[in-house]
């Protein structure tokens, strides 16, 4: 699962909540959010979490809460330093999906059109995913992004992905414990 990108009231609760329900990765993506503002909600994170979180900026906090590891994006591209921890990244188009062996794992997005992004409508055609999953770009190591839901989220396995990451289908909801458990009985 992706954290809503700005903070939340009670977002720790939430996320501890998901947790002890059986959330098996976090990824921390607070794209306008201090150190200090991550370093507070990963104070409020159980310490029994911590090893299942994958942060996507202010990589140095790794050390200090003992992270899972650390996710490369177009702003932040390096692992220096971190390539000991679990290190993914962000895919947008299936030429990026060449050196995946270097990676825990990968998201590809969008595979459908997005929830929580107005407008960002799906980057790929069934055809153009079916071809990619015949030529093995597509794998157990790729994780669909975008548009996952609890409609979407069973046709990515006939897709050839190794699984699903939501974001939207989480926070825009009203009660996201409750659209994390209906997502994960799926």
């Amino acid at each position: 699962m992706v954290s809503s990108p700005v903070f939340l009231a009670n977002e720790a609760t939430l996320l501890n909540k998901m947790f002890a329900l059986g959330m098996e990765i976090l990824h921390l993506r607070k794209p306008n959010a201090s150190e200090k503002d991550c370093a507070e909600l990963l104070e409020n994170i159980d310490n029994q979490y911590h090893t299942r979180i994958s942060i996507h900026q202010h990589f140095q906090l790794c050390k200090r809460y003992c992270l899972k590891g650390v996710h490369l994006n177009s702003r932040y591209s390096d692992a220096n330093g971190f390539e000991h921890l679990g290190v993914s990244k962000s895919c947008h188009n299936l030429l990026e999906l060449s050196d995946i062996d270097k990676f825990e794992y990968v998201f590809l997005s969008p595979i459908f059109d997005s929830i929580s992004k107005q407008n960002y409508k799906s980057a790929f055609t069934e055809k153009d995913l079916q071809k990619a999953k015949s030529n093995s770009l597509i794998n157990r190591k790729v994780i669909a992004l975008g548009g996952v839901n609890s409609a979407t989220f069973p046709l990515l396995e006939a897709m050839g992905f190794g699984g699903g990451a939501v974001l939207g289908a989480i926070w825009n909801s009203k009660s996201p414990v409750e659209s994390f458990k209906h997502l994960k009985m799926l």
